[in-house]
């Protein structure tokens, strides 16, 4: 009963790590077999803290975030040499260099991570298709939150879409080919939510442009399908 009704401490007294901090969303790229995990923020139990029992993550801190690439594989065995059932079981985990977010100081628009790379990742969206991972933001580091996407063959990441200030980039989802056109959706909430960014006379001047009861939907069209 311990692992349905505390699977967390459970899984710790197994021997699981707990130490990972603000994970979002998650996508699948089957023909690889990998697997791909927003880490919004990068600290607190992932860094180094000898306080821990059991001191799993040492990274070093990065309140940009990161997206993380998992190896999956078969025949594995657990820590008393057992055999996982599982042909999924996660054997490596590392953030590719073009998915790791970069501390700066504050710029004139009030940007505090890199504003072409991705800051604080969150909606996670994998096109087999297209052999790409879309990634839209939630972050109070960019006071414009972007829609990103990464081919995982080239390496290169582009910025497609841009929502107003103060909003996150949600909702993301991608059809592949409807009626042999591709669609990449996406939306944005809570318009107008400076949290960290900003100066306030840059406040002032984006606030009256800014409906903070609007939720916009909308999507990419004239792809031709993948």
């Amino acid at each position: 009963m311990a692992a349905f009704l505390e699977t967390r401490r459970y899984a710790a007294y197994l021997g699981a790590t707990t130490e990972f901090n603000k994970m979002e969303g998650v996508a699948f790229n089957p023909e690889d077999k990998k697997l791909y995990i927003a880490m919004s923020y990068i600290e607190k139990g992932m860094a180094k803290d000898s306080t821990f029992a059991n001191d799993d993550i040492k990274v070093a801190k990065n309140r940009c975030g990161g997206t993380y690439e998992l190896a999956l594989s078969g025949n594995i065995k657990d820590s008393n040499n057992e055999p996982i059932a599982s042909d999924f079981v996660p054997i490596s985990m590392h953030v590719p260099s073009m998915l790791l977010g970069e501390e700066m100081a504050m710029d004139k628009d009030g940007n505090t991570c890199v504003v072409d790379k991705i800051a604080n990742t969150d909606n996670l969206f994998y096109s087999s298709r297209a052999r790409t991972l879309f990634i839209g933001e939630d972050s109070g580091a960019h006071v414009n939150n972007y829609l990103w996407a990464y081919n995982i063959d080239t390496k290169k990441l582009s910025r497609i879409l841009s929502i107003p200030a103060g909003a996150e980039s949600t909702g993301l989802q991608v059809v592949e080919n409807l009626n042999g056109y591709a669609y990449i959706m996406s939306n944005a909430q809570h318009l107008g939510d400076f949290t960290k960014t900003t100066s306030k006379e840059l406040q002032q001047k984006l606030t009256p442009l800014i409906d903070k009861f609007q939720a916009p939907v909308g999507y990419i069209y004239g792809i031709p399908g993948l």
